[in-house]
């Protein structure tokens, strides 16, 4: 229908529109249809007005949705460690704004390790298919042997083998890579864990050397953030408020339309602050490019759309070149229309402005 309506000139090309937005084809995609299709001749010979239905194109079309996916995890109600107030609290506001920001997301609050496991099979699968995952653990961790380990509300710890019934960290990472432009790794744990001292003391001294304070750095694959609430090796404060501090900053300003860069750095300095400068959050990043996932400044993108469009207008120069030379037409080809950003449209209902009269025709002396 949309080669049809082409080849039938101009006057359709209100109908190529029509039917690209039904089908939610893409501009490129729609001109690599018209160019391969057999109407070669009368498509070359409106070749004047396919560069300005792209563009049209372009503006107008969505683009796909973009898959988001998250799992939040808040653990505060443990059997054998001191209880924490926040996750729960925690778990529950960041879930809400992640939906917010167009994730959808999974949310356990207070699980055993059956739980842990089951939430993590459903984000791991979900995870797949997504161009955006994020994982959000507010509870009690530790690490041993630089491998850090998330904590279900039953851990017991008598020695290194009850390790195997807590949730290691780097499991979590394998199937954050899954996703395929963006992961992010948020632990607002590192707490002060009086089960990581009782299994120093079980184990003994010589086999508790690998046990430090707070959580183990992470290697930080690319296209990966991963944010600790405090500096690797030290603890992080609870808070005494509804949230830790680390969830109240984050909370303030993921959902602000800033760069995710600038946005995790944001909230490092607000822990910093709101804490007398006493925790300071570590931040890893290892992104190309700037990455907005709540719209962006109105001049960057602008400039971004300008720069799809001169692309685009280049891939349509070379096929309608091609076309012309395969098929002995002249070697120039139309002008493309203007990559800069579209002026606003007309008011509708606005009468336009008369046509001046004609001058008197001159009398005869």
């Amino acid at each position: 229908q949309i080669v049809g309506a082409v080849g039938h000139g101009a006057a359709s090309a209100r109908g190529v529109i029509l039917s690209a937005l039904r089908i939610r084809l893409y501009p490129i995609l729609l001109i690599r249809h018209i160019f391969r299709s057999s109407s070669r001749s009368s498509i070359l010979r409106q070749a004047s007005f396919l560069p300005a239905i792209v563009l049209l194109l372009l503006w107008i079309v969505p683009a796909a949705a973009e898959k988001r996916v998250a799992l939040v995890i808040g653990n505060g109600a443990y059997a054998n460690a001191p209880k924490l107030p926040n996750p729960k609290n925690d778990a529950g506001d960041i879930a809400a704004a992640l939906k917010r920001t167009g994730f959808e997301t999974i949310v356990g609050v207070d699980l055993d390790k059956s739980g842990l496991d089951n939430a993590a099979a459903r984000f791991a699968r979900a995870a797949r298919e997504a161009d955006v995952a994020v994982f959000y653990y507010s509870g009690h961790a530790m690490q041993f042997a630089g491998v850090n380990y998330l904590m279900p509300i039953d851990t017991k710890l008598s020695d290194e083998a009850d390790l195997r019934f807590m949730v290691r960290t780097d499991s979590i990472v394998a199937d954050l890579q899954q996703a395929k432009n963006l992961r992010i790794l948020v632990l607002d744990s590192c707490r002060d864990n009086p089960l990581s001292e009782q299994l120093k003391n079980a184990i003994g001294r010589s086999r508790s050397v690998g046990m430090s304070r707070g959580l183990a750095k992470i290697d930080t694959p690319e296209g990966t953030i991963v944010a600790y609430a405090t500096q690797a090796n030290k603890t992080a404060e609870d808070g005494t408020g509804r949230n830790s501090p680390y969830t109240t900053a984050f909370l303030k300003h993921f959902e602000q339309p800033a760069e995710i860069g600038t946005i995790f750095r944001r909230i490092s300095a607000d822990v910093y602050e709101s804490t007398g400068r006493t925790q300071l959050p570590e931040l890893s990043l290892s992104l190309i490019g700037e990455v907005y996932l709540k719209g962006q400044p109105a001049a960057a993108a602008d400039a971004e759309r300008n720069r799809d469009i001169a692309a685009l207008q280049e891939q349509l120069r070379t096929m309608q070149e091609q076309l012309k030379r395969r098929d002995g037409a002249p070697a120039t080809s139309p002008p493309l229309a203007s990559t800069a950003t579209p002026p606003a449209p007309k008011q509708i209902g606005v009468a336009p402005a008369p046509f001046p009269a004609a001058p008197p025709a001159a009398v005869p002396a």
